[in-house]
């Protein structure tokens, strides 16, 4: 796994204290320079424990405390009738930025851009997270449609204001954001979650650096306008939600858990495990290369894939008595409560064997000619000296080495 060394953490750490003090990495107008930072043959990881270390002082959130919070804003916009609102925001032309600058100078990047968000997020009294790679996830309870476009627009201009240098961007020569919206009074999690993708969409098919969103408030006439045309947007999105749709609501009918029904049972069961004394085990897995799948097969082949496999996890899952769930893509996480560290590995090689009983052809995968799975487990007894998210770190960490040790194995930590 890649880790910072020490120089990498004194350039973060002697840079983020305050928001005045990146002015002084700036050429005469005002542009941060990255070329310092630009250090291509040392690989650094926006995973690893430092840059996450350095995101939590900034008080920036982590996917796993966004899903928390939304959960909890979700029940309380509910009750009090509030209109709720996510906007998913995106570096524009990321992967070229990274490309050029490398990777160090991308992680401080992120850090400079995630202090210009986290300082508007306070001034508005809205929640901000980091919620994967270059995107950012913010919520906005209450208020209206005016004040949640308002805030957007000052997001965007903060991040222009950091005057952040990026040669490699096709709309700007400084680092800019692309922004979707999503309102509702609340009635469907996901139905929000996909529109604020769907705006984040509209907004990059529209030409990036820009704002685009979608409201269904109580009111239709005060609904958000959008500042471009999605049009071409709505089409794509119609023609590949359609495959997408479907899946879901045939994974939905085979009972097949996601992240939502995750989160919820994990906090359970960590309170039942931390009375009870009890251990609790987690898996993690992911289908190997299942983007060269995708890419390589067709998308309803694909997703026939997915689902046989989500039912295979579940079968066997029943027969151990332990809950299964899709987080996202081809990941899935089991939690198994009680029993002895031998019961997650016994759960970990029933599925392992499973999926190879399978023989599901994979001819772009480099482990195999069938579809394999990698897996990470980890064991833990819930208390107050240990917490959630360290049992989601140590799982993480564990499927990451098992497979950057060949794939299609099992990683304990």
């Amino acid at each position: 796994m890649a880790q910072y060394n020490q120089t990498e953490k004194e350039v973060i750490s002697s840079n983020i204290s305050t928001y005045e003090p990146l002015n002084k990495d700036a050429d005469s107008k005002g542009v941060v320079d990255m070329a310092k930072y630009k250090q291509p043959d040392e690989k650094v990881s926006s995973e690893t424990s430092a840059f996450e270390q350095v995101m939590s002082q900034m008080n920036i959130a982590d996917r796993h405390a966004f899903d928390m919070q939304y959960d909890k804003f979700w029940a309380e916009a509910s009750d009090e009738s509030e209109l709720l609102s996510v906007l998913i925001c995106e570096i524009d032309f990321f992967k070229a930025y990274n490309d050029n600058y490398g990777h160090q100078a991308s992680a401080f990047m992120l850090l400079v851009i995630g202090l210009a968000l986290k300082n508007t997020c306070e001034e508005f009294g809205c929640f901000l997270a980091r919620y994967r790679g270059d995107e950012f996830a913010i919520l906005i309870k209450g208020g209206d449609v005016k004040k949640t476009r308002d805030i957007a627009e000052t997001l965007r201009q903060a991040v222009e204001k950091s005057r952040t240098e990026h040669n490699f961007s096709d709309v700007s020569d400084i680092v800019t954001l692309s922004i979707g919206i999503s309102s509702i009074f609340p009635t469907s999690m996901k139905i929000l979650m996909n529109a604020a993708g769907s705006a984040l969409t509209s907004a990059k098919v529209s030409g990036y650096n820009q704002v685009c969103g979608h409201v269904e408030p109580e009111d239709k006439n005060s609904a958000l306008i959008p500042v471009s045309d999605t049009r071409l947007a709505t089409q794509i999105e119609e023609q590949l939600d359609t495959e997408k749709d479907d899946f879901e609501r045939l994974m939905s009918e085979m009972n097949i858990f996601d992240r939502r029904d995750f989160n919820g049972y994990f906090v359970k069961t960590w309170q039942e495990a931390s009375r009870g004394s009890e251990l609790l085990s987690m898996v993690m897995c992911e289908i190997d290369f299942f983007q060269a799948f995708m890419d390589n097969y067709e998308k309803e082949t694909s997703y026939d894939v997915l689902l046989i496999v989500a039912c295979t996890l579940k079968s066997k899952c029943e027969e151990f008595d332990c809950f299964v769930a899709r987080l996202e893509g081809a990941k899935f996480a089991i939690l198994i409560k009680g029993g002895n560290a031998t019961k997650g590995l016994k759960v970990a090689e029933s599925i392992r064997v499973a999926l190879e009983e399978l023989n599901v052809e994979h001819a772009h995968s480099p482990v195999k000619n069938a579809l394999t799975m990698s897996m990470g487990l980890s064991n833990i007894f819930p208390s107050e000296m240990n917490s959630m998210k360290m049992l989601m770190a140590k799982v993480d960490s564990a499927l990451s080495d098992a497979k950057a040790s060949g794939h299609d194995q099992i990683s304990v930590n």
